[in-house]
């Protein structure tokens, strides 16, 4: 959750219990093709249909989170006075950051309940429910098991790179 005046944070998922960060591969390691296991308890998300180096294991189903927050009446009177002088509505933000937080965090919930590692076409639905009523959030996605492609190298431009700098690197070398 974020403080009143500070925006909100989307961390991927990683609310496990504390302990030693994982380990990040090497550039050498990325460039040879290594993927990085996904630590336990924590969830990967994209809104692509998977990520790139990783191979998708099983459809665990669809997953989501819903949060519906009230505004405040007398905020919302301030807002009214705001709407007429100008500048950012400030309560609304921090009210909208903490509904897309909260939903993010209950669709991680769920996606870990099924056993999942990972959220693949993932998207957020936003609902105002009046004027000066409530809010709703839905973030949503597919989750799924994904494992590293050992000695992956990719494929198109991403590929075509890496594979310049391997060459050029060979040129280097006596």
């Amino acid at each position: 959750m974020s403080t009143p005046g500070e925006r909100a944070k989307f961390p991927l998922g990683n609310d496990a219990p504390p302990g030693p960060p994982p380990k990040d591969p090497t550039r050498p390691e990325l460039l040879g093709g290594k993927r990085p296991d996904v630590p336990a308890g924590r969830i990967l998300v994209t809104s692509a249909h998977g990520f790139q180096g990783y191979e998708i294991m099983s459809y665990q189903g669809i997953c989501w989170g819903i949060s519906v927050r009230a505004k405040d009446v007398g905020q919302d009177c301030l807002m009214g006075c705001k709407n007429i002088t100008g500048g950012e509505l400030q309560s609304y933000a921090e009210l909208a950051d903490e509904t897309r937080q909260k939903a993010l965090d209950r669709m991680f919930q769920a996606a870990r309940r099924q056993g999942a590692n990972a959220v693949i076409n993932f998207h957020f639905e936003y609902h105002a429910h009046g004027q000066g009523s409530s809010d709703s959030v839905v973030a949503f996605g597919t989750a799924v098991q994904i494992r590293p492609i050992p000695d992956y190298i990719p494929t198109g431009a991403e590929g075509a790179i890496l594979r310049d700098i391997a060459d050029r690197l060979d040129h280097l070398k006596p």
